[in-house]
């Protein structure tokens, strides 16, 4: 695994809005009995179909939940009703899609890792479409292209930029603020964050980059 530090705050923000992730998926093409890297794939990230609110178990008091479990940023977009699935991009400089990312035969191999989550009878059909359009809605689940970066925006998928998650976790940890004298943050990102605010110095960016995006959704 790599630790940019892009990633590093993509991962965390994905994390905390509850997806399970992988990072530096590395991809290869077998042919003639050789082996050639395509692509690697910067994070694969999926989040399953889960209640919103606290639940609790029988008649017990109180409710044991992981690490702000009912935080979701209505900016990203996530599909609640349904496993949602993000393919993504993660740029230092300006969000864009590597090229290969859609390449039919790189996302079946993402499918191939991840398992089926569709519930969609023609799998390829799904492949197209996402290749096509950067977003596609099965029975089972909502998959998209995401790219990560500093500002610009990408046809045909959605873009997110690292301004604006950077400031989400922040608040989202801010709002939970009882959670730094409990919590030991095995992610670094949270860590600092969480070290910041204690210090009181909370990082935000807003004010500095005015015309981050939040996301954009392309055609």
């Amino acid at each position: 695994m790599t630790h940019d530090a892009a990633s590093d705050f993509v991962s965390a923000y994905l994390r905390v809005n509850g997806y399970f992730m992988l990072r530096d998926l590395e991809l290869h093409l077998r042919d003639d009995a050789a082996y050639r890297a395509v692509t690697d794939v910067d994070v694969v990230a999926i989040r399953h179909r889960t209640p919103s609110g606290p639940v609790h178990y029988r008649d017990t008091p109180g409710v044991v939940e992981c690490l702000l479990a009912d935080e979701v940023d209505p900016a990203l977009g996530v599909a609640t009703d349904r496993c949602d699935v993000i393919i993504g991009e993660v740029k230092r400089g300006k969000a864009e899609f590597n090229p290969a990312l859609r390449d039919p035969r790189v996302l079946h191999g993402v499918f191939r890792r991840i398992g089926d989550v569709f519930g969609a009878d023609d799998i390829d059909h799904v492949i197209d479409e996402l290749a096509a359009r950067g977003r596609v809605l099965t029975p089972g689940a909502q998959v998209r292209l995401v790219a990560f970066g500093h500002g610009g925006s990408v046809a045909h998928g959605m873009s997110v930029s690292l301004t604006h998650l950077v400031d989400w976790l922040s608040d989202a940890l801010a709002r939970h603020h009882g959670l730094y004298e409990v919590s030991r943050f095995s992610d670094p990102v949270l860590s600092l964050l969480a070290l910041m605010s204690r210090l009181g110095v909370p990082l935000r960016t807003s004010s500095l980059s005015p015309s981050g995006n939040k996301r954009k959704e392309g055609n």
